[in-house]
């Protein structure tokens, strides 16, 4: 038996050569194969009365403070679940403190009140169904 490979190369180093090279292909096969999978979603916006908080405790100046905040809302503000406003409702007056001026208690009633009002009539919807006697009145 021959200890030369095909190309004239010894036969130990010609299958190590041939192995790496078959596993290479592999390698670059199994990605290709990954950049054709759809992508994943975006991350959604996701507000916490813990990161308004943060955000409150963490600027000392008062008016950068009420900027960050007026950002803040404005990006995550609408889509904030009920129970996260009514803390940060609750709450901006002792987080935010001499930044705490009228737009943005103005902006953060009127996103609760709208985000009250949608799950009321959410509610009320879903306790008197399209075809009850409490409708056909």
């Amino acid at each position: 038996m021959s200890t030369r490979s095909p190309l004239g190369f010894p036969l130990h180093t010609f299958r190590v050569f041939f192995f790496l090279a078959l596993g290479g292909f592999a390698v670059n096969c199994a990605s290709a194969q990954n950049k054709n999978t759809p992508s994943s979603p975006a991350p959604a916006v996701v507000c916490s009365a813990s990161d308004f908080k943060a955000l409150a405790y963490t600027t000392n100046d008062a008016q950068q403070r009420e900027d960050r905040a007026k950002e803040w809302l404005s990006k995550y503000g609408k889509s904030c679940p009920l129970d996260q406003l009514e803390l940060i409702l609750m709450n901006q007056a002792v987080w935010l403190g001499t930044a705490n001026t009228p737009p943005i208690i103005s902006a953060t009633e009127t996103i609760y009140k709208l985000k009250k009002a949608t799950a009321d009539e959410l509610e009320k919807s879903v306790d008197k169904p399209r075809g009850s006697a409490a409708n056909k009145k």
